[in-house]
């Protein structure tokens, strides 16, 4: 981004070690998502009777983009159509019955659903960073949030990119899920360097700064990067798109996650091509920085 903004590493010294308490959110907490047309009929249609949808050029289209987005194979990438179904798969699939540490700040969406997913889950601050790297080497998963939007309207960034890559070689067990829903707002982003990592999955969406934008029909869509067989496994849960190569062809098939090919629900292509027409429009990454900016520039 080529606006600056003014990132704060929370102050702390706190650590929290507990089962679900009194007061811990839960998943019906989370950061409001309301779905476009487009992700409701999306959602609709993979939870409809199958059909032979699993070539589908718009389905591809729409996962190429979003592959090339972030820099990687379509082997690596879900597709959501909603931000919820998205943090579902990923506590039901990574969190679930699993020693989980929650770094702090974090977002509230994906914290609730760690908090009740997770066999334990604890909590400890970013900072100071050795305390972090302590933490993470006694957990199974980690989750990162960075930046957080706090109640005062500025964000806060969890993790420098170099502390990520340090906090990998120090603890290289546990499997970090990195929220970056509000990456836009970011002044160094962590998905490049997040992504040269092994045992790191990072959940991406675009949101209302791309709503505000004019692309409705791509702002409630989210997906998950990483290394195959961790996409895989959030993804064959059902609920998620990604690219796979089939036994007889290895250059790959857009099969439904968790289904034969020859079930693959149908999509409702028009729909998927106003997504794949947002994110091709002319200037529309410029005009979310700028609004991103502008919203900095405000608060």
């Amino acid at each position: 981004m080529t606006s600056a903004l003014l990132i704060d590493t929370l102050p702390t010294d706190t650590l929290l070690t507990s089962a679900l308490p009194s007061n811990a959110p839960t998943p019906s907490a989370s950061t409001p998502n309301t779905p476009t047309p487009a992700a409701a009929a999306i959602a609709n249609a993979a939870d409809a009777n199958p059909d032979d949808a699993a070539a589908s050029p718009e389905l591809r289209g729409l996962l190429e983009r979003l592959a090339a987005r972030v820099s990687c194979s379509l082997e690596e990438l879900g597709a959501f159509p909603t931000v919820e179904r998205c943090l579902d798969r990923v506590a039901a699939s990574l969190f679930a019955g699993r020693r989980v540490v929650i770094a702090r700040p974090a977002g509230e969406a994906i914290a609730a659903r760690a908090w009740s997913s997770a066999r334990v889950a604890r909590e400890v601050d970013a900072q100071p960073f050795d305390a972090l790297v302590a933490a993470a080497r006694d957990a199974e998963v980690l989750v990162l949030s960075s930046p957080v939007v706090g109640a005062d309207g500025r964000a806060r960034a969890a993790i420098t990119p170099r502390e990520l890559l340090l906090l990998r070689s120090r603890a290289p067990r546990p499997v970090i899920v990195l929220d970056l829903l509000d990456e836009e707002l970011a002044r160094t982003p962590l998905t490049q360097p997040a992504l040269l990592l092994p045992g790191t999955v990072i959940v991406r969406g675009f949101g209302e700064l791309w709503r505000g934008a004019g692309a409705g029909d791509v702002a409630g869509l989210a997906f998950i990067a990483g290394p195959a067989d961790l996409v895989a496994q959030v993804a064959d849960g059902g609920g998620a798109w990604t690219g796979r190569p089939s036994s007889g062809d290895p250059s790959g098939d857009l099969v439904a996650a968790g289904a034969p090919r020859a079930s693959a629900p149908a999509l409702p292509d028009p729909l998927l091509l106003r997504a794949i027409a947002d994110l091709d429009r002319p200037g529309i990454d410029r005009a979310v920085q700028e609004a991103a900016s502008a919203l900095r520039t405000a608060r």
